[in-house]
């Protein structure tokens, strides 16, 4: 068979997703617009999804961008080409994967591994079943709690109450700067936190190592491994460390 009919084949075989609504569907040149009451079959949409009302996905989904407003819930994984916007519950079950930018403005719970290419924002209630990768940067504002490790390659910024299964691996790591009159621990991290530049934390459990060039240990926070810094470490004094600090080499972190 030569490449072009493999193609044809391909193309053929490929299983495309079925959408019905009780409310308005209407399908225009680069996305497909859904109101009311939604369902989706498992398979592929060759152009962007936006939903208004309750969208039920039965099986994997693969599209261009995915936009919700209202309730999305999907049995199996989600895989989108663009942008990821929900402002309302985006509940799913497997595996989602974004080419671009996920935001995330209300509730979320995604049940295994969300490995998102771009920039990853959640400023409501945020849960992971298994590790999360944005790569341009996580910003989470509101409730989150990750299953496995959190990784970027530029900074992740926190400031909602944090539970996190893993470790943190980031340019910048920043826990809890922007709220300075939290009254508990609001950041848990079950692993290690560890920056290519600065890490700087406030009010954050950490049962694993630390590990930056500039590292800022704020009020409140308790480290049970070791903090490892390369140009300079400060620690407040209602902190709690139960190792000695240890300055290193660049070539070490």
């Amino acid at each position: 068979m030569n490449k072009k009919n493999e193609d044809n084949s391909n193309k053929q075989n490929e299983k495309r997703a079925v959408i019905s609504s009780s409310g308005d569907l209407k399908e225009f040149e680069e996305h497909v617009s859904a109101s009311g009451s939604t369902k989706i079959s498992g398979g592929k949409v060759n152009k962007s999804l936006r939903i208004s009302g309750s969208g039920i996905i039965n099986g994997d989904l693969e599209c261009n961008g995915l936009t919700s407003s209202g309730v999305i819930k999907g049995s199996g994984n989600i895989t989108v080409h663009g942008d990821i916007s929900s402002s309302g519950s985006f509940n799913i079950a497997g595996f989602l994967t974004g080419e671009e930018d996920a935001d995330f403005s209300g509730s979320a719970e995604i049940g295994n591994v969300i490995n998102i290419q771009g920039s990853l924002i959640a400023s409501g209630s945020f849960k992971a079943g298994h590790f999360v990768r944005g790569e341009q940067g996580i910003k989470l504002s509101g409730s989150s709690e990750i299953n496995g490790n959190l990784s970027s390659e530029k900074n992740i910024t926190i400031d909602g109450s944090t539970y996190i299964e893993g470790n943190v691996v980031a340019q910048d790591v920043l826990f809890g700067v922007s709220r300075e009159k939290i009254k508990k621990q609001h950041y848990k991290i079950h692993g290690s936190i560890l920056a290519k530049n600065n890490v700087n934390i406030i009010k954050t459990y950490v049962e694993g190592d630390i590990k930056g060039k500039v590292v800022t240990i704020g009020q409140g926070s308790e480290i049970l491994g070791t903090v490892y810094y390369v140009d300079n470490i400060e620690i407040d004094k209602k902190a709690k460390l139960t190792n000695e600090s240890i300055q290193i080499k660049l070539d070490e972190l």
